[in-house]
């Protein structure tokens, strides 16, 4: 059986400063830590991924979700907003953050050079590109060539790219397992690998590879991903490389 690989947003302005890196727009708490572990399941030595994907949150200015196009509405409260599609919902409010242009919205310098090494299985799914159009899940991305990344389609809004493009695409490659990584784990991780088990993919999630933007909703995602079918391995500090390859090897 074939497995991909998913890094949901492992992008500059969700990470902590670090060495000559500057604070992100919406670091997520000790977000720094998962870069080695990431990084080492890119280790073509150890891992034989069919398919990796990385995407990137890639917001237009004044994106939906952007506390700065509610005023007087602050980052970090709700508010009940009405999309493209003309769907009412409660909307996280959030700081400016993954601008197109903009150093944040870059996939970590180290990271990116590891992906370097996976050119050939690599594809970039780029997420909630319109300003009316929320999107958390990597299903809801626009998929790209990695050796030439384009631009979604100019759009007015109010469309966003079918789930079902994502999904067909790792059908399309004989993927049939699914690993998950990233940030954040109570937004697009979440959205994400709830996501790769309603279509159908046997998923994992490996839990010392994501951190949260509210660290006590953590272990509440992971139980409802559990009771959904899907596998968490690595909790509370438990050993789980070799519990991947097993059930990669399945």
């Amino acid at each position: 059986m074939k497995t991909a690989l998913v890094i949901v947003d492992v992008q500059n302005d969700f990470l902590p400063a670090q060495n000559d890196r500057k604070d992100g727009a919406l670091a997520v708490p000790e977000g720094n830590d998962i870069l080695p572990i990431i990084i080492d399941l890119l280790d073509r030595t150890k891992w034989d991924w069919d398919v990796v994907i990385a995407t990137q949150d890639y917001h237009p200015p004044r994106h939906i979700s952007f506390a700065s196009r509610h005023p007087p509405h602050q980052p970090f409260t709700e508010l009940e907003v009405t999309d493209g599609h003309g769907k009412t919902y409660q909307q996280t409010l959030w700081p400016d953050h993954c601008v197109q242009g903009s150093e944040g919205v870059e996939i970590e310098q180290n990271l990116k050079q590891s992906l370097d090494g996976w050119k050939d299985r690599l594809m970039i799914a780029r997420k909630a590109c319109y300003p009316d159009v929320e999107a958390y899940s990597a299903f809801e991305g626009y998929l790209t060539e990695a050796a030439a990344p384009q631009d979604p389609l100019p759009d007015p809004g109010a469309r966003v790219l079918a789930d079902s493009d994502f999904t067909k695409y790792l059908r399309q490659q004989g993927v049939e397992k699914v690993v998950v990584t990233g940030l954040a784990a109570d937004f697009c991780i979440d959205s994400t690998a709830k996501d790769s088990i309603s279509a159908g993919f046997d998923t994992v999630l490996v839990a010392p590879t994501t951190r949260a933007v509210f660290a006590d909703r953590v272990e509440g995602v992971f139980d409802e991903l559990v009771k959904r079918g899907g596998t968490v391995l690595g909790r509370a500090g438990t050993e789980w490389q070799g519990d991947v390859q097993r059930w990669m090897a399945k």
